[in-house]
């Protein structure tokens, strides 16, 4: 699999635990993107809602990793209203260009994450090696983690 780097953004945590699992098993490198401006209260809610809608891409803040220094980049982030969430989008746009092999995980509520993942394959200009998608429901109760070890496995032979 070479050297990976994981990148996620969440907001409620649910994909940040995700994260946090697949880079313990896998032993990646990680880097957390995150808003400029914080999306609390109903005010954050709303401009998810406007960002997802009109496309938007939010100011962002991450670590400062470099993706064109990895083999593998795994995008990690959450579904909002059947659409990647925006931040994960003004980052995907940011390095452009930089991924040599690009792979997504996503959390969301119920419906959604293929055309999630499409739109990560479609701004970034990359077939996706392996994609996983979780419900908030699925990790509440740890129901994912055979899909996980299999997302995972597919992603060292890659």
């Amino acid at each position: 699999m070479g050297k990976t780097l994981l990148v996620f953004y969440s907001r409620s945590g649910y994909t940040a635990s995700l994260a946090g699992e697949m880079a313990d098993m896998a032993g990646w490198d990680v880097d957390e993107v995150k808003d400029v401006r914080p999306r609390t209260g109903n005010w954050g809610a709303v401009r998810c809602v406007l960002d997802v809608l009109l496309r938007r891409r939010p100011g962002i803040r991450s670590g400062g990793k470099d993706p064109a220094a990895y083999d593998l980049v795994v995008l990690a982030a959450p579904v909002w209203m059947r659409r990647l969430a925006a931040p994960m989008r003004s980052y995907i746009l940011q390095h452009r260009g930089k991924f040599k092999e690009l792979a997504y995980a996503c959390t969301y509520g119920g419906s959604g994450a293929e055309r999630a993942g499409a739109e990560v394959a479609a701004l970034s200009g990359k077939a996706l090696k392996a994609t996983l998608a979780v419900t908030s429901f699925e990790l509440e109760q740890a129901d994912y983690r055979v899909r996980l070890d299999a997302f995972l496995g597919r992603l060292k032979q890659a």
